[in-house]
């Protein structure tokens, strides 16, 4: 049964009038008409198109965060305090840490100290289920719709007890919200293909993390690149969804204009010296004025500096503050602004909690009262039930499904095709009508090896930098899907287009030659696909091990000129010490298959007059182990098949060992 999506009411506001001098109050949400939202307004807002009609507000709360990377610093003592319905700016100049910090808010970097709460729990993958995380940049399947995108993602994401069509009236509630409707049925594009503008792909970037109807929202500068009419937009549209759907939100931005800055609720400034994040804080709960006459960022640091001389010349000023000693100032400073764990509070953060909800006055207490009393940053996630919203069937069927729809423009483009087509003719008529004599032997072997040499490059490097890797990366880093079910949905989604065009070439090329026996036609079919795919495994182990493509392109080409000489046409007399690299030769295998299978079923090979082989002086045609024998080894049928097999299962299975535990996504 379908399920309509009614018209949301916007909840019931408490219009602001006496706020006890606190016009910045740091926990209440402000709606972009000015009204304050009360608690339970927000928590009861219903979510059109879920079954899950009372999505769970968060009260984000993070206290004394610290982090350095490499040694180095990036964030000190970070604290803050955001509530549903609210958007908090994190701004600052380049490399003071916005963007680490927003990693660390999403549990995707380790703190070295500090705690992050979460309604008063700690961070843990039950909660990282309800935080969408927006990158800066926009990562996309090109060739894809924006709806296609969309869709794939709700069938990913959304629950399996959700119907199909309740998850695509949802996708038509996120379009509708983000105001995507005129470009839906537009390809996301990329510098090659045009396709949604910069605006655009900055909406469709924030929709598909919308769409597990998340708690918390982190938005890393999603004004970037944009011009001031579609940030604007963009922002508003932010603001408004996260009042109406009491959503907390935390961005980064920089060098917003006025409106957007205004269109924000609270402000937290990070700046590499301590003292002007610390009077900001001081600033916003000392004076109710201060944020009023702010008329842009550009005033930001004059505004303080001017509010922080008259702060100096109050009475209410510590007199241990009266020194020049930056850190001891910071130091004095938080004892002022942040509740200590014992004793009174000194009466500026007396008077500004009383003016704190008591839900919410109890969360601050207590998330200081965790973070003093514990010892370390790291949170367990033993006791968080972690789950995912969809069955491995459904996200191997759904990104099967999308794999193939990606692929098959890139694998079975139009260059493709004529470069296949081509090819085929060429070597068609090349060994056009090769006679079935000694004397052309060397020739009918020449076709094989390069059959299956040249479609061994040309699936291994094809497979060696799969064009969805950041995509891919961007979903694993969000716990969208299980990456046994994307491994194995991208070997079968992949695979009928991998054989379609080396089966093309076989059609063509084959037939010209002049061998006319159908089983020997379709058995060197088969081996010449196997190959490949063996190949395909190859290129998928050496990708995931080697992320630097010049590194991933030079361990390549090492093992398939290595493949190449050691196959068994290029050279026949190998030094006996250098026997055992022929067995490591995918082409070493497939190239002998071919042979077994040419010179057994099809037509004899005639001796010459001065023949090489010893076995022509008392027959008249040439035996197929003889053949291999000329080459220096000869293995049946079935053990060559099964080397190959082998191949194919351990390259495949050493990729996802590497995905998994060594090169996961940070």
């Amino acid at each position: 049964m379908d399920v309509k999506c009614p018209k949301r009411k916007k909840p019931k506001g408490v219009q602001s009038g006496d706020l006890g001098g606190h016009s910045i109050d740091p926990v209440l949400p402000i709606d972009l008409s000015g009204n304050i939202l009360s608690i339970v307004d927000t928590t009861a807002v219903n979510f059109p198109c879920l079954l899950d009609q009372r999505p769970l507000p968060v009260h984000l709360a993070f206290r004394g965060i610290s982090v350095s990377i490499g040694g180095r610093p990036v964030l000190e003592d970070v604290d803050g305090l955001v509530r549903p319905g609210q958007v908090l700016a994190v701004m600052g100049p380049s490399g003071c840490g916005k963007t680490t910090l927003l990693n660390c808010l999403s549990g995707r970097l380790k703190l070295d100290s500090g705690q992050i709460y979460f309604n008063r729990d700690p961070l843990c993958k039950r909660w990282k289920r309800k935080i969408c995380y927006v990158l800066q940049q926009d990562i996309f399947f090109p060739d894809l719709t924006l709806r296609q995108t969309l869709e794939y993602q709700a069938r990913l994401r959304l629950s399996d007890v959700m119907s199909h069509a309740q998850k695509m009236q949802y996708v038509d509630h996120i379009i509708d919200v983000l105001e995507l409707n005129n470009c839906q049925d537009t390809i996301i594009g990329d510098y090659l293909k045009r396709g949604l503008s910069g605006g655009e792909k900055k909406r469709a970037n924030i929709a598909c993390e919308l769409l597990t109807n998340p708690s918390l929202m982190l938005l890393d500068e999603p004004t970037s690149g944009l011009d001031s009419h579609a940030a604007h937009s963009l922002m508003t549209t932010l603001k408004r969804y996260a009042v109406s759907e009491g959503k907390t939100v935390v961005i980064t931005l920089h060098q917003p204009s006025s409106q957007i800055f205004h269109l924000c609720d609270k402000l937290l400034l990070l700046c590499n010296v301590t003292l002007e994040f610390t009077l900001c804080l001081i600033i916003i709960q000392q004076t109710s004025s201060v944020m009023e006459q702010i008329k842009g960022p550009e005033q930001i640091r004059k505004t303080i500096m001017k509010a922080a001389e008259d702060a100096r010349k109050s009475k209410d000023y510590p007199v241990e503050l009266r020194c020049h000693d930056v850190p001891y100032i910071s130091e004095k400073y938080d004892h002022k602004i942040l509740p200590p764990s014992h004793g009174p509070y000194p009466s500026l953060e007396q008077d500004a909690l009383n003016h704190m909800e008591p839900d919410v006055r109890r969360l601050w207490l207590d998330t200081h009262s965790h973070a003093s009393s514990s010892v370390s940053s790291d949170t367990s996630d033993a006791d968080c039930y972690f789950s995912w919203p969809t069955s491995f069937w459904t996200q191997f069927k759904v990104l099967a499904q999308r794999n193939f729809q990606e692929a098959r423009p890139r694998m079975l483009s139009k260059l493709n095709w004529v470069q296949t087509v081509g090819l085929g003719l060429l070597a068609g008529l090349l060994w056009f009508q090769l006679e079935r004599r000694e004397e052309a032997l060397h020739d009918i072997q020449g076709w094989m090896f390069f059959s299956t040499t040249y479609w061994m490059l040309f699936a291994l490097f094809g497979a060696l930098i799969p064009p969805e890797r950041e995509v891919i990366n961007k979903e694993r880093r969000s716990g969208a899907y299980r990456l046994s079910a994307y491994y194995l949905a991208k070997m079968i989604g992949e695979l009928p287009l991998t054989i379609t065009l080396p089966a093309i070439y076989h059609f063509i090329s084959y037939p010209m030659l002049g061998f006319h026996s159908p089983l020997a036609f379709l058995t060197l079919l088969g081996f010449l696909l196997l190959n490949t795919i063996v190949a395909q495994s190859v290129g998928f182990f050496i990708g995931a091990c080697c992320m630097d493509m010049q590194v991933s392109i030079t361990m390549s080409a090492l093992y398939t000129l290595a493949t190449q000489l050691f196959g068994g046409y290029l050279a026949t007399n190998i030094p006996p010490w250098l026997t055992w690299m022929r067995y490591t030769s995918m082409v070493h295998y497939a190239y002998q298959n071919m042979q077994i299978v040419e010179f057994s079923d099809g037509l004899p090979i005639e001796c010459a007059a001065k023949s090489k082989f010893a076995i022509c002086q008392e027959s008249a045609h040439i035996p197929v182990s003889s053949i291999l024998e000329a080459q220096g080894t000869y293995w049946p049928l079935w053990a060559n098949t099964l080397v190959l097999i082998g191949f194919l299962c351990v390259f495949r299975f050493l990729g996802y060992i590497v995905l998994r535990y060594f090169n996961t996504p940070k």
